[in-house]
């Protein structure tokens, strides 16, 4: 039976260019290019969750589980999905884009590396696109609880991510770092030009 063994509750998280990302602190990959579901997506470590808001605060409870709790009662909430949450570390935590974690929020994967689901649900989204400092009428439950972990999980999905191809985002994400090691400091030239089908 699943148990919620802890919930948080960060009425202030900071969120830039509409998203939320869940990521391992040590993984430096780019996001998910593609996804059919308009609240989340994912790769194997990291996953981001997709906000009305554009610049804001949102209000955002995370909680942890053993296992798949029961879905919360219909009209609770106005849309809702769950994705695999592949960690490479075990430590998964919870920002906005560039962001700081709230203070107080936990690691999301307390069990190590491996698997887990992530359950994404919201109300009051895109309500509100002038957020900026102040609490904007968002609300997230994030719930995450572990499926598959362990260090044989942990190196079958190291082995899922090194054979992912490139993304449109690693691209540009090498590419830039390519330009910045050529300037010695402030860019006095133009760039190059960023490789085929990493088109900013």
């Amino acid at each position: 039976m699943a148990e919620i063994v802890r919930t948080e509750r960060a009425e202030r998280v900071f969120v830039s260019y509409h998203q939320l990302t869940v990521g391992d602190r040590a993984f430096d990959k780019g996001n998910p290019d593609h996804s059919l579901d308009d609240l989340a997506s994912s790769r194997p470590g990291l996953a981001v969750i997709w906000t009305g808001v554009h610049t804001g605060f949102l209000d955002v409870t995370i909680q942890l589980a053993t296992a798949a709790p029961p879905t919360p009662p219909p009209g609770a909430w106005e849309a809702g999905t769950e994705i695999d949450l592949i960690t490479l570390t075990g430590e998964k935590v919870l920002c906005g884009l560039m962001g700081e974690p709230p203070p107080g929020f936990p690691g999301l994967t307390p069990q190590g590396p491996g698997r887990y689901r992530m359950r994404v649900h919201t109300r009051g989204r895109s309500r509100n696109n002038e957020a900026y400092r102040q609490v904007c009428p968002e609300v997230y439950l994030i719930t995450v609880w572990p499926v598959d972990v362990g260090p044989e999980a942990a190196a079958r999905y190291q082995e899922t991510a090194d054979g992912e191809p490139p993304s449109r985002s690693d691209l540009l994400l090498a590419w830039a770092r390519e330009q910045a090691a050529n300037e010695p400091g402030r860019p006095a030239r133009r760039v190059g030009k960023p490789p085929s089908g990493a088109t900013p």
